[in-house]
């Protein structure tokens, strides 16, 4: 939308998806929209009543169904395959609401999506030797483990608020044991304890996969320091194989 409007925002870019909670002026905000724009109604905290809340005129866009993607994960930014799948259904549902302005609509998509297309290409030509094992504390790398093929991938739990039963603790343990994870990577200020407790018992370093600090404003930063963090693990590694 650069250049012709300032989308309102929901959720602000600092607080997370999983521990929201509505208040009265989000829900006013919802309902003078000409277009609403989400991940998907189980994804976002509370977001599970959003078509109840908007006028019958609002044009809807939930991300995951038109996707296609029913695995658990919704973290669909990280894969750039689904990153850039996503910017050309938003931009046809921008000129559906706004057909007068359609042409700076797919103008700014067509400039994100080859932007996308970049950083894809320079990542799989930087990390295609990296052979790093990973893990993380829930499973939001499994769409981009999906797209990318570069890494190996496990998971302590499926889903950020999933209690992690016996047999998940063991196929992790069993995992770590094997071979060690370069590190375990998080997307929050504070790893829960089971996955710290983990990383204590493995020696693993706990990585913050976002810069909390400087939460980024573009999709493109967030995958940039996705990469900054997959960099301090293979130092880690380094490091421990020296």
């Amino acid at each position: 939308m650069t250049g012709i409007a300032t989308p309102q925002l929901v959720i602000e870019s600092h607080h997370s998806a999983h521990h929201f909670a509505f208040k009265p002026s989000h829900l006013r905000r919802l309902q003078q929209a000409d277009l609403v724009i989400w991940v998907d109604r189980y994804f976002e905290a509370g977001f599970n009543r959003v078509p109840e809340m908007l006028a019958d005129s609002t044009r809807r866009l939930e991300l995951l169904p038109a996707l296609g993607i029913d695995n658990g994960d919704g973290h669909f930014w990280y894969s750039p395959r689904l990153l850039q799948m996503s910017i050309t259904m938003i931009g046809s549902a921008l000129t559906d609401v706004d057909p007068s302005n359609r042409a700076d609509y797919l103008e700014n998509a067509k400039r994100l999506n080859q932007a996308i297309a970049g950083w894809r290409q320079r990542f799989q030509h930087r990390w295609q030797d990296a052979s790093l094992r990973l893990l993380t504390d829930h499973g939001f790398l499994s769409l981009f483990a999906a797209d990318l093929k570069l890494f190996e991938i496990a998971a302590i739990q499926d889903h950020h608020d999933a209690q992690g039963g016996l047999r998940d603790l063991d196929r992790v343990e069993k995992w770590l044991g094997d071979q060690p994870s370069a590190c375990l990577l998080t997307l929050e200020p504070t790893a829960s304890p089971l996955a710290t407790s983990l990383a204590t018992k493995y020696r693993l370093r706990i990585v913050n996969a976002i810069d909390t600090s400087h939460p980024p404003n573009t999709i493109l930063r967030r995958l940039e320091q996705l990469e900054s963090a997959l960099e301090i693990c293979q130092q880690q590694t380094t490091t421990a194989a020296e």
